[in-house]
């Protein structure tokens, strides 16, 4: 690898970490990094925080003021060059006089698309596209799915005892796991833009599905999914000062007007006789602009959408725990009949929390 190259990874790598720190408020726009640098030092860095606040390459920009002629800028995702709540980034760029853009991918974004490339191009720009491209993905995989797609990225959420239960022969689930990875799994909230539950899951545990993960103030939509309208208008959930909550029903849902009543949105749609079509689900959360998707049981919703493939990743936390052959397993199926049957998924990594581990998986394409 060459020393430009080396150099360039460096910083590119830097701009991405930047990028991170806007994860949980920059959605549904992406949460992009910049660094501005000239010979090796870097004059201006910057993260776009929140929709309507500046982006990345702004505030870095604002930073390096008129050392950032003659410049390169290190953006971790192609820059916009269209009107929206802020003005076009491109443009921006184009009046500071930096020399060379570096980026790892284009937006797949309609509004984007290679406009930003083509703008700095014609203006003379050196424009390098391709540094870091994996990281890039990694980090920005949510938006990239949800532009690419129209629906969100979806997240499997699972607590289990290590011998793969839910939930003991009761029904009683709290707490197979610690502090620590209950933490995480707020953190893991607190970058979703929706939380979905099932119905049981709803009626028996009365959740709050809010975020409670440092100075996180704001909460993602409380999704739940109820076919036969069991879930009681009471509890969390339909308590508005604790966020929003959209419950997905079939239509003619004799349960629609008790809802209603108590201020919670209420989405009919068609379904089949197993019920509300998840597929459909999702397709109107992506259209709602929701990017992730972190879906939290129970075992039933969770089962079905393995089967049906509807999951980008699926997140086990295994508490240090056993629960017995009466409880209740996390996947249940029926069509696993012999080991050729078996679904298999890919690790993505592994992490410890004191006395439990979490586990990342995708599914093995």
């Amino acid at each position: 690898m060459s020393a430009m190259r080396e150099q360039q990874e460096f910083f590119m790598q830097w701009a991405i970490k930047e990028g991170e720190k806007g994860r949980a408020t920059a959605p549904p726009n992406p949460w992009v990094g910049c660094l501005i640098v000239k010979e090796g030092e870097v004059l201006g860095k910057g993260f776009h925080e929140a929709p309507g606040q500046p982006h990345a390459e702004r505030i870095a920009l604002q930073q390096a003021g008129i050392d950032a002629k003659g410049a390169t800028a290190y953006i971790t995702l192609e820059p916009c060059a269209h009107h929206g709540r802020t003005p076009p980034c491109a443009d921006a760029l184009i009046k500071s006089g930096i020399r060379t853009l570096v980026i790892p991918l284009l937006d797949p974004d309609l509004s984007v698309a290679g406009k930003g490339v083509k703008a700095l191009k014609e203006a003379g720009i050196e424009v390098i596209i391709g540094v870091c491209k994996e990281e890039a993905e990694k980090s920005l995989g949510p938006y990239l799915f949800h532009r690419r797609n129209g629906i969100p990225y979806t997240v499997l959420k699972i607590a289990s005892s290590l011998d793969g239960k839910v939930a003991a022969v009761d029904g009683t689930s709290k707490w197979i796991t610690d502090e620590a990875a209950r933490q995480d799994v707020h953190r893991l909230r607190s970058e979703s833009g929706a939380l979905l539950i099932g119905a049981y899951t709803a009626q028996k545990d009365l959740p709050y599905l809010t975020v409670r993960h440092g100075e996180q103030n704001t909460h993602p939509l409380r999704v739940v999914v109820d076919s036969k309208g069991i879930v009681p208008p009471k509890g969390p959930l339909f308590d508005p000062s604790l966020g929003r909550t959209v419950i997905f029903t079939l239509t003619g849902c004799a349960m629609i007007p008790e809802w209603e009543r108590m201020g919670v949105e209420v989405v009919p749609i068609n379904g089949t006789l197993e019920g509300v079509d998840i597929k459909t689900v999702l397709e109107k959360l992506g259209q709602r602009g929701v990017l992730q998707l972190l879906v939290e049981g129970g075992a039933t919703l969770v089962s079905n959408m393995i089967e049906g493939g509807c999951y980008q990743r699926l997140v086990v936390y295994y508490g240090g725990c056993l629960i017995g052959s009466n409880g209740l397993a996390f996947f249940q199926s029926e069509k696993q009949r012999t080991i050729t049957d078996r679904l298999n998924v890919k690790l993505e990594s592994i992490s410890r929390f004191d006395n439990d581990i979490r586990l990342d998986y995708r599914p093995n394409s």
